[in-house]
């Protein structure tokens, strides 16, 4: 079976989309937990303010299995945004999710950064695609989604449409002020809270039961 055939097969054949979306979540921490992408402890973020968790996105890609099933769940989310010429990666953590995406979807993926490079042609975006395209960026989660804003306006000073984006996973808890200023609808898969819900649902052997404690003690 070929790549893209693969990525194309439906995260559960169960016809209540409801249902599916609901066990594809499940599944999707159940990875999380299991190779310890979801990590808890004391963490710095890039704000600089402290979490008790760390959500370590960037190591999917070392897990073939797992990464094969996130595809999955973006394409879910992918398959919801009506008009898509292209998909922009915010690089790091987006462009092997964009990459992958626009090679499953026949899609142009271009590469967009948070400040332009400091060698060679110094551009912010990487890539060749008509103007006014339609451009959806893609990254790993969002925050505040201060990060994303430089990304957004290179993008829209060289001609792009940029109005949605995708994330696996939300944990900006409601605080995208910047991003809805902007004009920019977000669609994730699966957001923070929804995953700590499942957290408290698995098995004592995959979180143990002081993390549990932490959990409804944060929640």
């Amino acid at each position: 079976m070929t790549l893209q055939a693969n990525l194309q097969e439906p995260l559960n054949m169960n016809k209540e989309r409801g249902k599916v979306m609901d066990q594809s979540k499940t599944k999707l921490v159940e990875l999380l937990v299991e190779n310890k992408i979801l990590k808890f402890g004391e963490f710095s973020l890039k704000s600089g303010k402290k979490s008790w968790f760390y959500i370590d996105l960037r190591l999917i890609s070392s897990f073939p299995d797992t990464f094969d099933y996130v595809i999955k769940c973006y394409l879910q989310i992918l398959d919801t945004i009506e008009k898509t010429d292209a998909l922009a990666g915010v690089a790091v953590a987006g462009v092997p999710f964009s990459s992958v995406l626009g090679y499953v979807r026949k899609l142009p993926s271009i590469i967009v950064r948070s400040q332009p490079k400091e060698h060679g042609l110094k551009k912010i975006v990487e890539g060749d695609i008509p103007k006014d395209s339609d451009v959806i960026l893609v990254d790993d989660l969002i925050t505040t989604g201060a990060s994303k804003i430089p990304g957004i306006l290179a993008l829209r000073e060289q001609g792009y449409r940029v109005r949605d984006m995708i994330v696996l996973v939300d944990r900006s808890q409601k605080q995208l002020t910047e991003l809805e200023e902007l004009g920019i609808e977000l669609h994730s898969f699966i957001k923070i809270e929804e995953i700590f819900e499942e957290c408290l649902h698995l098995e004592s052997e995959k979180i143990p039961e002081e993390i549990k404690e932490l959990i409804k003690q944060n929640l």
